[in-house]
């Protein structure tokens, strides 16, 4: 298994050799390649139960970073089928990665049918080949979020498909934010029940808008759990989460009313 890095756009290929015979390997790992001083690999399994799908993640090292620190990072995987560019299959993604969540992607990226189907052009002579094209920005902590200038240069991937079973990520523009096709109905909902949701909102620069949402999905989110779900550290990071938001300009009284309540019930179950 080889990689080769491009340093110009953060672009990297990786080859597994003879895939078919290493199919009975628990797991498949690329070299680590190094993007803004942290590394970053690959790794890849078969999952026969899970609809027999070939799953790819992206993972990144943080052992070195302080605890607390987070990497917003934008990538895309590409199968490549070797017989033709336009038959092969791309996912794409945008995640804040930490400690606690070091790694993302998909355990169902392409078939393994259709992975291992000899005229299918995606295993020739014996190779699969993965691109991965990450996209990082500075590494930040949560509480300078806030501080992230709007004049920031922020690059935003293009997203594109060339098959249909990518349709659930294609990136739609609801009231002026980028959001997955998976999200638009969480979003209109939320703008139906908050109209002013964002009309004090100060940013200007589009990527950042769309980071902000994406705090916001995963607040909300938070808060729709049951209190004895929720531990003390989810509701001291919603409670930072949520003050940024407001910061930024986010209408988000009853995103407070329902921490405030739930921090009163979790102070009465303890004190019982």
């Amino acid at each position: 298994m080889t990689s080769i890095m491009n340093p110009y756009d953060k672009k990297f290929v990786w080859v597994i050799k003879n895939f078919s015979s290493l199919q009975l390997q628990d797991c498949y790992v690329s070299v680590p390649v190094l993007i803004r001083d942290v590394k970053w690999r690959l790794f890849a399994y078969p999952e026969e139960n899970n609809g027999d799908h070939l799953s790819l993640y992206l993972e990144v090292d943080f052992e070195s970073m302080p605890c607390g620190w987070r990497q917003y990072t934008q990538f895309r995987f590409t199968v490549v089928n070797q017989i033709s560019e336009h038959l092969s299959v791309k996912r794409e993604g945008r995640k804040w990665f930490d400690k606690k969540a070091p790694e993302w992607g998909w355990e169902d990226m392409i078939s393994l049918t259709k992975l291992n189907d000899i005229n299918s052009g995606f295993l020739v002579n014996g190779e699969l080949m993965i691109v991965a094209e990450v996209e990082t920005f500075e590494a930040i902590s949560t509480s300078q979020v806030a501080a992230i200038r709007d004049d920031s240069e922020w690059t935003l991937l293009d997203y594109y498909s060339s098959s249909e079973e990518d349709k659930d990520d294609v990136t739609v523009v609801v009231k002026g934010f980028h959001v997955l096709d998976s999200q638009v109905y969480q979003v209109k909902e939320t703008f139906e029940k908050h109209p002013d949701l964002a009309s004090n909102l100060i940013l200007k620069n589009q990527n950042l808008k769309n980071i902000y949402m994406g705090f916001l999905l995963d607040l909300i989110k938070t808060l729709s759990k049951s209190p004895k779900e929720l531990t003390e550290n989810d509701l001291n990071f919603a409670d930072s989460i949520l003050s940024d938001l407001t910061k930024a300009g986010f209408m988000l009284d009853w995103l407070r009313q329902k921490l405030d309540r739930a921090l009163e019930k979790q102070i009465a179950c303890d004190a019982g």
